[in-house]
C-alpha cells in the first residue's frame, strides 16, 4: 500500500518538491516554507510526536531560491536545490518521516524530499570528495541574529577551525558582511542554542556521517526574512559561499 502510494505521488506531485540539480559543491535546501497542501492528506494532528511543529518558516523558500539565483550569477554555475512546497502542517521533512508524518501521501512527499537531498550530497561528495549544504530555516526568538546549527560542531566534524572560522571561512565572511551569527566566529566553541542547534537534515547528511558533507542549519531572524531584505541577504550568502569555495 505504502510502494504504491510512494509510486502514484511521484508521478503526479512532484510540483510539491522544487529540485534543481546543481553542477556546484553547493547543496541549499529549504524544508519549512512552503504553503502548499498535500492533495488528498490530512493535516498533521498528533502532538504528543516529538518536536512536533507546524508553524510555517516565513519566506525561507524565498530566500533559499534567492541565494540560488545569486550563486549562480557569481560562480556562472548552479548550486543543487530541494525546496519543500508543501506545508509543514502536513509533512515536516525537517524531522525523521515516522515523526514528520501521519499518511501515506504525506510519507511519500518526505520520500521525494530526502530522496533529492540524499542524491545532491553523494553526487557532490563522488565530484568534487567535499561541499556544503545549508539548511535554511526561520526563528522568531531574536529578529537581528542567525542562529548555527550544527549539532555543536558535529555536522561539521573534521574540519579545521581555520575552515570554519577563519578569514575565508564562509561564517566569517556572513559576519564581515554584516550578519549577526550565533555562536560568532570570535566564541566559536560556544555551545549552540538548543532550540536551534541542527535538525534531521544536517545530522543525516553532515559530517558526523562518513557519506555527508559540511552541513549547517541557519535559523534566519525576521529582519533577515523581510520582502525588502532577501535580495541582500541572498547575494551575502552567495558571497560567504564563493570566499569557502574559493578557500577549497
Amino acid at each position: 500500500m505504502i510502494l504504491s502510494a510512494l509510486l502514484f505521488v511521484s508521478s503526479i506531485n512532484s510540483d510539491l518538491v522544487e529540485i534543481v540539480a546543481g553542477d556546484l559543491p553547493i547543496v541549499i535546501t529549504a524544508p519549512h516554507g512552503g504553503v502548499l497542501p498535500i492533495p488528498g492528506a490530512d493535516e498533521r494532528k498528533n502532538s504528543s510526536l516529538p518536536q512536533f511543529v507546524t508553524v510555517l518558516d516565513g519566506r525561507t523558500d524565498v530566500l533559499a531560491q534567492a541565494t540560488a539565483s545569486e550563486v549562480e550569477a557569481l560562480f556562472g554555475k548552479k548550486p543543487w536545490i530541494v525546496i519543500a512546497k508543501f506545508s509543514r502542517k502536513y509533512a515536516d521533512a525537517n524531522r525523521p518521516a515516522k515523526y514528520g508524518t501521519e499518511s501515506e501521501l504525506a510519507l511519500a512527499q518526505h520520500k521525494i524530499y530526502h530522496d533529492a537531498v540524499r542524491k545532491a550530497v553523494d553526487t557532490v561528495k563522488a565530484k568534487y570528495g567535499k561541499g556544503i549544504l545549508l539548511d535554511i530555516h526561520g526563528q522568531g526568538a531574536d529578529a537581528a541574529t542567525v542562529f548555527r546549527g550544527t549539532q555543536n560542531l558535529k555536522t561539521v566534524k573534521g574540519l579545521s577551525d581555520d575552515v570554519l572560522f577563519g578569514p575565508r571561512s564562509f561564517l566569517k565572511s556572513l559576519e564581515s558582511n554584516e550578519v549577526t551569527i550565533f555562536p560568532d566566529t570570535g566564541h566559536s566553541h560556544e555551545r549552540e542554542s538548543p532550540k536551534f542547534d541542527g535538525g534531521y537534515t544536517v545530522q543525516t547528511y553532515g559530517l558526523n556521517n562518513k557519506n555527508g558533507i559540511m552541513a549547517i542549519q541557519l535559523e534566519f531572524g525576521a529582519a533577515y526574512r523581510k520582502a525588502d531584505a532577501i535580495a541582500g541577504v541572498a547575494k551575502k550568502l552567495a558571497a560567504a559561499l564563493k570566499c569557502h569555495c574559493d578557500s577549497f
